[in-house]
This record gives C-alpha cells, structure tokens and sequence, in this order.
C-alpha cells in the first residue's frame, strides 16, 4: 500500500500518539463533534469558499472601513506617506499566513526598513484598543447566531491575550454586525472577526481554535445546529433552541525564556486533572512579536484558579528551561576538562532531555517551526 506524504505523517502522528496514549483535546473528551464541512485551517476556507475569499486580504478589510493603509513596499518607496507613528505590518494575505507570523508594532520609518524582504506585508494605522473576537454563524447573509469573546487587556507584545471570557450573554460591538451585514451577502457557514475597539483587523471563514471554545460549551443543540448549516446549509428558523452554556475562561501562558524543554504530555494531563481545568488544553506556540512567546493554552471556569494557575506554570516552565540550559552548559564544562565520568553525566541529561518527546510529533515540529520564525523572521 502506497501513501502520500501527507497520508504517512498522519500515519506516523496516530501511530506515535497511540503507542504513547497521548491525548487529544480536539477529539478525545467529546460525544459530538463539529462536522468535517467546517474548515480548520484557512487555506481550506479560502479554497471551499471561493465566492467570499476576499475577506483573506486584510488590506481590503482595512479599506471598507476606511483605516489608513497600504502595502509595505509601497510605503518604504514613500516615507512621507504617512506622517505619524506607530504604524502596524503584518502579512496581507491571512490564507498565507498562521498564528502571529510577522505582526509588528513600528515605531520608526528606520525600524520599517528591517523588515523590507518580507513579501506580501501590508501596513495599518495602529488601532490602540483592546482586542475582542466573535464566530458569527452565517446563513445567506443572515447571522442567525454568534459566540463572542471578550479579551484582557493586559496582554504580552501587540498580539498576545492573557485570556478570554467566553459566555453566551457576550455581545459584538453593532459596527462588527453591521459590517457582517454589509460585506458578507450570500455566505453560508461560519465567519470568525477579529477587531479591535470596533476596528475589523482580521476575517476568517472557520471557528476561532479550530472549533474547540464551541466544543467546550458542550452544548449538543448548538453543534448540531452548526452542523447542520455547514453540511446542508440549512438553519431551523422555526424551533428556538437553547444554545445557553455556562460561561468559562481561556488561559495562556508566556514565556520569554528559549524553550528548550517541553513536560510529557501525562504530566501536563495530570496537571490539568488536579487543578480542575477543562477538558480543552494544549501546547500552543504563538510568538509575541519580539517580546516572547505563548507555550500554552487552558480553560477554566473560574478566573482566580485559572489565574493563579497560569502564573504557576509559567514561573515552573521557565525556570526549567534555566534548569536545561544548565545542564547543557554542565556538558560542555565536563567534556572541555575531560572530567571522569562525562559520558555517565551526558547519558544522564539525554535520557532526561529525550522526555520531551513524549508529546505528539506535531506539537515539537510546531515549536520548532514557531523558535524559528523568532529567530530568524
């Protein structure tokens, strides 16, 4: 039997997650699952969706709400375009595009220029407001339900949220709806919007985090209903059903430190467990502009066990990454002198360091893919 490649990594993926019983929160803890018709990454929206894929071009969104803005080449060829600053860049295509890649506050028309070889970049006015996000779902143009999550203020860099309440008595701001209603005639499915204050940043055709903060109201009427409008594009205007659930929080922690180190998924699982967390929690690189990253993510329904929880984590996960680099510097030290038992000492560190592994393969291939684009852009 001959497999694709991509065929042969999912392949490997459930073989490895099998043999090391390594949770999915994706699929693992739920009776009913969103169906396969609701796309989970964007280019699979922007290729199911052809006749509405124009929302991709964060430019154009910028446009219809009349935000200043423009390309980044464009801009570096007429720095007296614009007269003040702090501007925002970002990748202009968001099918292109994943995570925070390449979000920047800039501060200077010299700090844009560090940035000039980055194709396909667009620049904003920077909208200094706090951040907010709603998956509306959508029937011929009609939003017949929404879910919005209302963010912290606080937050690391210019991208990164400490958490999110989500409840069912949130409500987008009418300049959100009314650019639904303006700007998204004719669609059937499900439209996630990014805004900031009142301001669109970002559209895209799919549920926020693949469809598990849906998933985690765990109620069946509404994922049915959502099904049902993705499969058949169908909405029950009739019947009034209850989409009521009760409102919880998601948490994420943030690191400045290099990761060098990631706990096994069991211990992770175990932590979970303990601190009565959600069913919904994972690894989840997300890098902060400059300033750092997001190591993972976790729901609560309670703000001050999720708080303190999350500070717990973050203080542990970092002072690990101390506690590895050490020991790497430890194995330099007894290899340059020459020190008796190095070899017992190097065995020991590996067997320890290898524990990373025991996580699924995506989740090391993202962080390596996300250490990267800190890295080096």
């Amino acid at each position: 039997m001959q497999y694709t490649y991509k065929e042969f990594t999912i392949f490997i993926e459930k073989t490895w997650c099998g043999l090391l019983n390594i949770y999915n929160p994706y699929s693992d803890p739920w009776d009913i699952n969103i169906t396969k018709s609701v796309p989970s990454f964007d280019l699979q929206a922007y290729n199911r969706y052809p006749e509405h894929n124009y929302v991709y071009d964060k430019l154009w969104v910028c446009r219809t709400q009349g935000i200043k803005g423009g390309t980044l080449e464009d801009l570096l060829d007429n720095r007296y375009k614009i007269d003040k600053y702090p501007i925002f860049i970002k990748p202009r295509w968001g099918h292109k595009s994943a995570s925070s890649k390449n979000c920047y506050k800039i501060k200077s028309y010299e700090e844009l220029k560090k940035y000039k070889n980055i194709p396909e970049m667009m620049w904003s006015e920077f909208i200094d407001d706090t951040e907010g996000m709603t998956d509306f779902m959508v029937h011929n143009g009609t939003i017949v339900h929404q879910i919005t999550y209302k963010y912290s203020e606080t937050q690391h860099g210019v991208v990164a949220d400490d958490w999110k309440y989500i409840s069912p008595n949130n409500q987008p701001p009418e300049k959100i709806i009314n650019w639904m209603n303006n700007h998204m005639k004719g669609f059937t499915g499900i439209c996630n919007v990014q805004y900031r204050g009142t301001v669109i940043i970002e559209v895209a055709l799919r549920c926020s985090r693949g469809g598990a903060y849906i998933l985690n109201t765990k109620n069946k009427q509404l994922i049915k209903s959502i099904n049902e409008l993705c499969d058949h594009g169908t909405w029950d205007y009739d019947n009034t059903k209850d989409f009521d659930f009760e409102p919880f929080y998601s948490f994420k922690c943030f690191t400045t430190m290099p990761i060098v180190y990631l706990y096994p998924q069991h211990i992770l699982d175990l932590t979970m467990k303990l601190s009565d967390s959600l069913e919904f929690y994972e690894y989840y690189f997300e890098p902060s502009g400059k300033d750092g990253m997001v190591f993972l993510q976790f729901l609560h329904n309670d703000f001050n066990t999720g708080t303190k929880l999350k500070s717990a984590i973050e203080y542990i996960f970092s002072f690990t990454q101390i506690i590895f680099l050490m020991l790497f510097f430890i194995i330099l030290i007894c290899y340059a002198f020459k020190i008796k038992d190095r070899f017992k000492i190097l065995l020991i560190i590996m067997i320890l360091f290898s524990t990373r592994f025991i996580n699924a393969i995506f989740t090391n291939y993202t962080l390596i893919k996300t250490q990267k684009l800190v890295l080096v852009g």
